[in-house]
Order: structure tokens, then sequence, then C-alpha cells
């Protein structure tokens, strides 16, 4: 398979959380060339399953990015575009090793949905669908680390209204002043530091005012919090002030870094003369949800997560080849 075709090919489809459409149909007719097991489920999940019986294994990516299309451009084995990162040069690498393993069982290709936003479409696979995994392998760019634990993530609202004024009158009060304020205090309870067993308090979303002679009337502030391993959801609700919502949540997650599904994945690295790295994840992924299926779990996938989301997106094909040969043959040695 020409990962380097595909994952062109990919990047001129654009698939913002729930937008995915347009290219499932893609993915579902180019495995459809392939493998005759192959279906869209009512989440919009491309599903493909090869083989029979144990173990069961599952190749796990997603197919949307963030919103805001790039250019795609290529550049020698360099491939430009949004999702070149996060995550279609992963998802690239997980079909190419879906179509060249022999499966010792049966192997599961699940292209899920709405990862960056509410993971509709993991959701539905937790529900029912294809077999239950005994090892899973989630598609994330990893560098080609082996990740075993990711933190966890939500999302907290801060929404505030006034009766406006003038600007020029200072008697109003003014609720932009108040919602940074807001946002300081959420930090403050939180006890924010740009550390991994901390939790990190970011703004992603401020909406405020119409005018730039009047005082607003709504403000509102979205913060993105991401949660240490050793905290949970309900510690964040315990810790927000009241004018501070609890939108979503999603707790942190950690599997054993000699799990099955990682220790198959380091010798493989090795065959390859790749050194192979452990990584614990700052962000949150379908990873968090996943691990209920079962604790012999990883994320692994080609591209440096620095560029994921940015507008300088971009990943070497070879990369992306040698992340689906280290999966092919972790595949194979699982039992």
């Amino acid at each position: 398979m020409d990962a380097g075709w595909l994952l062109e090919e990919l990047l001129k489809i654009y698939s913002p959380p729930h937008g995915e459409g347009e290219l499932a149909k893609f993915l579902h007719s180019f495995l459809r060339q392939y493998v005759a097991d192959v279906w869209i489920d009512e989440a919009g999940n491309v599903v493909a399953v090869k083989g029979r019986g144990e173990p069961v294994v599952w190749l796990h990516a997603h197919m949307d990015t963030v919103p805001g299309p790039l250019p795609v451009r290529r550049e020698g084995s360099v491939l430009w575009g949004r999702g070149a990162v996060d995550d279609k040069g992963p998802l690239v690498s997980y079909v190419k090793a879906f179509l060249e393993t022999e499966p010792r069982g049966t192997l599961v290709l699940a292209l899920v949905t709405a990862e960056e936003d509410d993971s509709a479409g993991t959701e539905a696979l937790l529900r029912g669908g294809p077999p239950r995994p005994a090892h899973v392998y989630v598609g994330e760019p990893t560098d080609l680390h082996v990740a075993y634990a990711y933190r966890g993530g939500a999302k907290v609202y801060i929404e505030l209204t006034s009766r406006g004024g003038h600007a020029s009158s200072p008697i109003y009060g003014n609720i932009v002043e108040e919602l940074f304020g807001v946002y300081q205090e959420v930090k403050q309870r939180l006890g924010h530091a740009e550390k991994f067993d901390s939790f990190t308090v970011t703004p992603t979303v401020v909406q405020c005012g119409d005018a730039p002679n009047k005082v607003p009337t709504r403000c509102v502030m979205i913060l993105d919090v991401r949660i240490p391993l050793d905290k949970t959801c309900a510690d964040v609700a315990a810790a927000l002030p009241p004018a501070a919502r609890l939108a979503t949540c999603t707790n942190p997650a950690a599997a054993s870094p000699t799990s099955p599904a990682a220790r198959a994945l380091v010798r493989a690295l090795l065959r390859l003369g790749i050194e192979p790295k452990l990584s614990r994840k700052w962000g949150t992924a379908d990873f968090n949800l996943l691990i209920s299926l079962t604790k012999s779990i990883a994320a692994f996938g080609p591209g440096d997560p620095k560029y994921a989301h940015t507008e300088d997106e971009h990943i070497d094909i070879r990369q992306v080849e040698t992340a689906a040969a280290a999966l092919k043959m972790a595949v194979e040695e699982l039992r």
C-alpha cells in the first residue's frame, strides 16, 4: 500500500468533528478493495474486520481533525496539511498495518469520529459493534514512543451577565474584568502549574462584547483543564467557584508500561533498529475510554506531537511507514 498517496488523498478531505462523512465514504470504498467485512456504523465510524478467533486486537484511530483547513502540499517525503500529525498520519499507518498483517486471531480496524470533540465514535464502539478486544493500539502522534498513560481532560464554562452601560461611565462595573478574575480563581483553586503531575488550566475561547463603546452584557470563557493521573473529574468539580461550570470531563487513564500490547511494540521497535521510548501524554485521547475494554493497551503512531493542532502540521511519510511496520510485527506476535 502506498502510504504517501493515501495520506495525501485524506488530507485533501476536510474532516472536522462530526463532519467526517466524506472521509468515511472514501475510506470505506478504499478498504472494500481489500477486505469484504467493512462497514460504516450508526456513529459514522468505519470498521473493518479480518481473521477469526482469539486474540482480538483493535487498531483504533480517529478520522476527525481540529477545525481549520490548511493547504496540502508535499515536498519529498514530507506532507503538510490539517491532520497530517493528528490524526491522519497515524490513521494511515494503522490502515497499512491492518491490510498487511496476518493476525493470529481477529484484527479489527476502527476509524472513529469526533475524538477532537465528544468522542461520539468511540462511545458508540463501547456500547457494541465489533468483537471485544484483548489488546488495543490507539493511533496518536507519539513520535514512535509507546505511550501508556494520558491525563484527564475537562471543559469548564464561565458565563457572566450584566445590565451593560456606556463605556465612559465606571459606575456599572465591567464583567470583562470579573471574567478574568474568575479564571484566575479557577487556576488558584486547582493549583495550576505547567507540570505533568499538576492541573493545567488554559483559556481557549473568550466571547465578550459587541461594541467598542459599550460595557458587555454577556461574557463567556471556556477553559481547557487537564487532570493529573492522581486526580479525577470529581476533584475538578469540587474545586470550581460558583461562577464556573463543569461542562464535560474525562478521567485520566494509565495502563502498565509492561502490558502485552506495550511489550510487543517495544520488541517490534528493537527489531527495526529503533530505541524504544516509553511516554506519558499531557493530553487526553480515546485511550482514556478504551482502557475500560482492556488493560493491554498502548497509544502509538508517527508524527511529532508538538505540531499537532498548529498551522504547521507536517509529517514524514517514512515515519508513517515505520509505524505501520512496527504495528504489523506487534499484532502478529500477540496471543
